[in-house]
C-alpha cells in the first residue's frame, strides 16, 4: 500500500474527542442543543486539540535536537575509534618488528 503525504484523512468526531480527553458526545444531545452551544463545544474541542498538538510539535521538536545530538556523539566517538584502531595497529606493527629484531639477534649469535 503507498502512502499520499497529500492525503487529508479527517477522523470521526468520537475519535476528536478521544484526543482532547473528553468522551464522545451522543447524538441525541447534538440534537438537543442549541446551534450555539454546540459551536462553542466544538470550539473548546478544536482548542484542546490544538493545545495538545502543540505540545506534540515542541516534544517532536525536542526529540529532533536530541536526535541529532545523539547522531553527532556517535560520529565523534566512530572516528575516535577509528583513531585508536590506527594507533593499535602501528603499536602492534612496532612489537611485531621488535620480536623480528630480537629473534634476528638470537639467531646471531
Amino acid at each position: 500500500m503507498v502512502a499520499n503525504d497529500n492525503a487529508v484523512y479527517v477522523p470521526p468526531r468520537s475519535v476528536l474527542g478521544f484526543i482532547v480527553g473528553s468522551p464522545p458526545r451522543p447524538s441525541s444531545l447534538l440534537q438537543s442543543d442549541t446551534h450555539q452551544t454546540v459551536n462553542t463545544m466544538e470550539d473548546n474541542d478544536l482548542q484542546a486539540l490544538m493545545a495538545r498538538l502543540e505540545l506534540l510539535i515542541g516534544r517532536v521538536e525536542q526529540l529532533k535536537s536530541q536526535n541529532a545530538l545523539l547522531l553527532a556523539q556517535e560520529k565523534t566517538w566512530r572516528e575516535e575509534r577509528a583513531h585508536l584502531i590506527e594507533k593499535n595497529e602501528i603499536a602492534r606493527r612496532k612489537v611485531e618488528s621488535m620480536i623480528s629484531r630480537l629473534k634476528a639477534l638470537e639467531q646471531d649469535s
